[in-house]
């Protein structure tokens, strides 16, 4: 295998330091098909891709200064924390299950957002950040 393809991979463990997760929920992530490996000939293991493991961490980042807590998870999962939620608007998760239908994707989590936004400053910062991650195609 040439070098530089090899310097573009990581080992998942190598990955799992990268991202601050436990190797376990890399593998979940990959056999769930939210997050692709690669294997190599004659090699054991699966690799990650490092450029995709970059824009990954990128988007935790910004998440996590918002907040948000397993950042890493939520951008994989492309959900925000439901227990987040619950805390930021300070209702029950009951309710927030009532108010979006299935799962708290980033879109529903931006109409709850959009909802209270005018009441509380806060809110407001928070959703005008999320909604520059989703429209920028980052979430």
């Amino acid at each position: 295998m040439a070098r530089r393809q090899v310097s573009e991979l990581m080992t998942e463990q190598e990955a799992a330091e990268f991202l601050g997760v436990p190797s376990v929920a890399l593998s979940s992530w990959r056999k769930k098909g939210l997050l692709k490996a690669k294997q190599i000939q004659g090699q054991r293991g699966v690799y990650y891709d490092r450029e995709t493991l970059q824009r990954i961490k990128q988007v935790a980042q910004k998440l996590a200064k918002l907040g948000v807590p397993s950042a890493v998870s939520a951008v994989v999962h492309k959900k925000i924390p439901v227990r987040w939620m619950t805390q930021l608007l300070g209702i029950s998760r009951q309710r927030i299950y009532q108010l979006v239908p299935g799962s708290l994707t980033f879109e529903n989590a931006l109409s709850l957002l959009e909802k209270r936004v005018k009441a509380n400053p806060e809110l407001n910062r928070i959703y005008r950040a999320l909604k520059e991650l989703h429209q920028s195609g980052q979430m």
